[in-house]
């Protein structure tokens, strides 16, 4: 039996997409007998001491507090509290005679090192995004001419401890195939590491609704028979193109007036509300909802939208293709690897030359009223995205991959003798 230990920090991102994957992952890898998954919460909020608790019959959560220590001497502490993590875990290892260890996030380096120091266990990173998408708002260009051998800066300095922990990785899963390619091309680490499996989704609880529930639904919620419903599910963060997506909804007002725009997350609501100066009344903000509620709003959305400048294998747009939404989702890196043009609407990005990504208004606030005025369209685009979702991002079929992939890493596992240099920055 495998005994995989899935590290887990109390970063933004656990309350969001990467959060959602641990569900997921956990969930479905519950099916298999053959292994047994210990949730590992390091600077955990709410335990003050290590505590160890079993969730099912082979699924247990351990909860470590985080560290108390001044930012001043942050790159020497972490390492400290890191060696105390791993020394927590030690006497629940040392028991186990097949360990996987896998990390998700990109500040799990001094963990991975300290225990690496200790174990002869393998090490598997899976990838849900990269540093510099959020250091330069996706521009790939900046990372031309930095140096991450020798870093001066922080921004250096902040990619070299990513690339770095790739390359102390035994393995390497990434969500999307363009980002395999950034790891082999900019950081220069082997092929033979690095391997895709795409995000999945359990969708038992995605049944559609008939016409009657779903104005049932819209009544409950607040929303006419008759209005359109336009979702946005996500952070409400620029990255998201959520700028671009207010004022054209904006301009798609003008022209039909049942539309309705629904902010389903958190963020900065009042950036929005700046793009906004005449349908003020027909944006809703929801902030955070439990899953619950959430799947009601699914249940009555007319047309899912994705804006983002930047992104990978978001479980919103899965969440939306379940739930059978037509979608119109932004052509870039990620998001063009979820559907094809026969499944969805894509809007094109404008790239200028310093890199900066931006979309067309009109094209935006176009593609909103096509859909809106074509309910056949819409019913042919969500039938085929979610033949897609069905083959392609099942979290049966994750698992399933993920599953295997372990077993040939505890099968074939050696230390990493090959260290990537000379390729990459």
């Amino acid at each position: 039996m495998i005994s995989l230990f899935i590290l887990r920090s109390n970063a933004r991102g656990m309350q969001y997409g990467i959060g959602t994957y641990l569900y997921e992952l956990t969930q479905a890898l519950s099916v298999f007998s053959d292994i047994e998954i210990f949730v590992v919460s390091y600077h955990s909020s709410d335990t003050k001491e290590f505590s160890l608790l079993k969730k099912s019959d082979r699924t247990y959560e351990i909860k470590i507090p985080g560290p108390y220590f001044h930012t001043i001497q942050r790159s020497i502490n972490e390492k400290k509290y890191a060696a105390t993590v791993v020394r927590f875990l030690s006497g629940i290892i040392i028991k186990k005679e097949q360990v996987v260890f896998q990390f998700n996030y990109i500040d799990d380096l001094p963990i991975i090192m300290s225990l690496k120091d200790q174990f002869n266990f393998p090490v598997v990173s899976v990838v849900h995004f990269a540093q510099f998408q959020q250091i330069f708002e996706g521009k790939i260009m900046k990372i031309t001419g930095l140096n991450l051998d020798k870093p001066t800066n922080n921004i250096e300095f902040t990619l070299s401890q990513e690339r770095e922990m790739y390359r102390q990785s035994d393995l390497i899963v990434s969500v999307t195939r363009y980002m395999k390619e950034f790891l082999i091309e900019e950081y220069g680490i082997l092929p033979r590491k690095i391997s895709v499996i795409k995000n999945g989704l359990n969708h038992v609880n995605c049944n559609p609704v008939t016409e009657e529930e779903k104005t049932e639904i819209k009544r409950r919620l607040g929303f006419g028979k008759g209005e359109l419903i336009v979702l946005f599910s996500g952070r409400i963060d620029p990255c998201k193109g959520i700028m671009f997506l207010m004022e054209a909804f904006e301009q798609a007002c003008s022209k039909n007036n049942s539309l309705r725009l629904v902010m389903l997350g958190q963020g900065s609501i009042q950036d929005c509300q700046k793009k906004i100066q005449s349908c003020f009344g027909k944006v809703t903000y929801t902030g955070f909802l439990p899953r619950e509620t959430v799947t009601q709003f699914y249940k009555i959305t007319d047309i899912g939208i994705s804006p983002s400048v930047y992104d990978h294998c978001p479980y919103t747009v899965l969440e939306m293709m379940a739930n059978r939404i037509p979608l119109i989702l932004s052509r870039i890196n990620g998001l063009d690897e979820l559907l094809s043009d026969e499944e969805c609407v894509f809007i094109k990005p404008v790239i200028s030359s310093e890199g900066v990504i931006t979309f067309s208004i009109e094209e935006l606030s176009e593609s909103i009223l096509a859909l809106a005025s074509d309910k056949e369209l819409r019913t042919r685009l969500a039938a085929k995205s979610y033949k897609t979702f069905e083959r392609k991002f099942s979290a049966a079929r994750m698992a399933e991959e993920m599953h295997k992939l372990f077993y040939s890493l505890i099968k074939h596992k050696k230390p990493v003798a090959e260290y990537e240099t000379g390729q990459g920055r």
